[in-house]
């Protein structure tokens, strides 16, 4: 499935569950909201097969470690959607109760982003260029 197809998915399935979020709170449908959520259920289960089929797929060319922030954060979106269902529809539980997946989330988040948008350190002799170590005497003469 390419990128546009991928997409279009996406968007779709957010429109089906904004729809049935605003049908559910003007009160023409009084389904319960684990129900209202549906489309989100529908689209964590295809990202958590997508990441298991590729974590399958790749095993021996690249570790878990490379996907432990995907399963993380798609576990905690799941957890998250889980506690603001039961707040919504039970009352069951406090606010913040209800939030820590969210944190937590957001936390990881971070920590994600900070470890895979510093620099990679080079090292010394990597500032020659490919023609430099590959081409040798034809190379340098052509300065």
């Amino acid at each position: 499935m390419g990128f546009v197809q991928r997409a279009l998915f996406t968007w779709f399935i957010l429109l089906v569950f904004l729809i049935l979020l605003c049908l559910r709170l003007e009160s023409r449908i009084s389904w319960n909201w684990f129900l209202v959520f549906i489309p989100l259920w529908l689209y964590d289960t295809i990202l958590i097969t997508w990441v298991v089929i590729e974590i399958i797929q790749r095993q021996r060319i690249i570790s878990f470690r490379h996907y432990e922030y995907y399963v993380a954060g798609i576990l905690l979106k799941i957890v998250s959607q889980i506690a603001v269902c039961l707040k919504l529809e039970y009352n069951s539980i406090p606010l913040y109760a209800m939030m820590v997946p969210v944190w937590c989330l957001l936390a990881m988040l971070i920590v994600y982003m900070a470890t895979n948008l510093q620099p990679k350190p080079r090292s010394i002799g990597s500032n020659k260029s490919s023609r430099q170590t590959a081409g040798g005497a034809g190379a340098s003469s052509s300065s």
